[in-house]
């Protein structure tokens, strides 16, 4: 509806167009003209038309891409030096799981925050990727011979086996050398005591000594590993399983340079030490008998009694258990509870499985033997071997160094010609 005004000699009136009323308003009233609205109808339904997905195809992982990861990588571990460190990856198909978890593992958190489990596996699977930023932020450096040199937690593992297995390295004292060679004062003979009178000139003695060298030596223990042991070694229990078989191999070739190691391109072993004069031998009167086993006993010093062991092969120890008393009751005592040895006498009994088998020692190792320790583990890998190529396989090889000598010797007694 519209209305209008008019004035009409000083009047104002409202119209209404449509109707032709007239109303007479005052002055002061105001007017709304109302404008009419049109009404809208009612919109209709729209019908959604489905849309067909066009299939998304994986395109390959750029260059810019990588180097930002990368970027992205050395800022939050604070390696500002690292510049271009990722290998061009051409397609996504080609990418190892293990280079996509190390990138996760590294952009998630720092490396302070990892595990010691998350860093042995990232490492190993940074070593296995050639992933140069892992490796840098990971392991502890490049050795003189291009190989790397391993995470503390990488090397605790196989040391930790070495100790804790049935193997020489817990047998003997272990020290640490931060040098390549150490050489060690042994004692040759002992100052003479003697009574004197007061103000009597008193005899004077001196004590003499020796010198024991120990020299580093390089022991390479090498794996070859499937491709697909490779795949799966993003599960600490297959990282673990091959730290276990390096430390199997390290383990039984210390016990062999322990005992018979040449001393010239290896550390000097008990055995050949023995030979050279430095550890007394007693010979036996033919076949074993216990009276052997007495003789061989009270050879060795009281002093070093306390923590002395008897030390012989598989096969002997088999005679030694036969071994009866007056009353034909065995002297062989077997072990009372796991972990503990069996003992012959009242002493512990180790098999030695280097020791040749007409040879038995008793004595205190931890006082007779140094095994020197320098501390690094290098690891390399190489896929361009003969087996590595022709079997789809990787061969990982890690140089432990250590260095080995007698330094006691009347520590420690041999009884021979069994």
């Amino acid at each position: 509806m519209s209305k209008k005004i008019v004035k009409i000699d000083g009047k104002t009136y409202v119209v209404d167009s449509e109707t032709k009323e007239v109303e007479e308003v005052e002055e002061e009233t105001p007017v709304v003209e109302e404008t009419p609205v049109e009404e809208t109808p009612a919109e209709a339904p729209i019908e959604e038309t489905p849309v067909e997905e066009a299939p998304v195809e994986e395109a390959p992982i750029s260059e810019e891409t990588i180097e930002k990861a990368a970027q992205e990588v050395a800022v939050k571990l604070g390696l500002d030096d690292i510049k271009k460190s990722i290998t061009k990856l051409e397609k996504n198909e080609n990418l190892r799981p293990s280079v996509l978890l190390n990138l996760q593992t590294l952009l998630q958190k720092d490396l302070s925050e990892m595990t010691s489990d998350e860093k042995i596996v990232g490492f190993f699977q940074a070593m296995l990727a050639n992933d140069v930023v892992a490796l840098k932020a990971l392991s502890e450096g490049t050795a003189a011979d291009g190989g790397i040199l391993v995470p503390d937690e990488f090397r605790a593992e196989i040391i930790r086996d070495l100790a804790e297995g049935n193997y020489m390295r817990g047998e003997v004292r272990v020290i640490p050398m931060k040098r390549d060679t150490m050489t060690i004062p042994t004692l040759e003979s002992k100052p003479l005591v003697s009574w004197t009178d007061e103000n009597a000139t008193k005899s004077t003695t001196t004590a003499h000594f020796g010198s024991a060298t120990l020299t580093v030596y390089k022991l390479a223990a090498i794996l070859y590993a499937s491709d697909e042991l490779i795949e799966d070694a993003t599960d600490f229990d297959v990282v673990r399983l091959i730290v276990s078989l390096f430390s199997e191999a390290i383990g039984e070739e210390e016990d062999r340079v322990i005992w018979r190691g040449n001393g010239t391109t290896q550390p000097t072993g008990i055995v050949v030490a023995r030979v050279a004069g430095a550890i007394a031998a007693i010979a036996a009167g033919g076949a074993l008998s216990y009276d052997d086993v007495i003789n061989l006993t009270y050879s060795l010093p009281g002093k070093y009694h306390r923590n002395a062991k008897y030390y012989c092969h598989r096969n002997l120890i088999r005679e030694l258990r036969k071994l009866k008393d007056s009353n034909n009751q065995y002297l062989w005592q077997p072990s009372q509870q796991a972990g503990e040895p069996p003992t012959l006498g009242g002493y512990p009994v180790v098999e030695a499985s280097q020791l040749p088998e007409k040879e038995m020692y008793f004595g205190d190792l931890k006082q007779t033997y140094w095994l020197g320790d320098k501390g690094q583990m290098t690891v390399k890998i190489s896929q361009d071997t003969t087996q590595a190529f022709t079997r789809d396989q990787t061969a990982i090889r890690v140089v432990h160094r250590v260095a080995g000598n007698v330094v006691l010797g009347e520590a420690c007694k041999a009884l021979t010609g069994l």
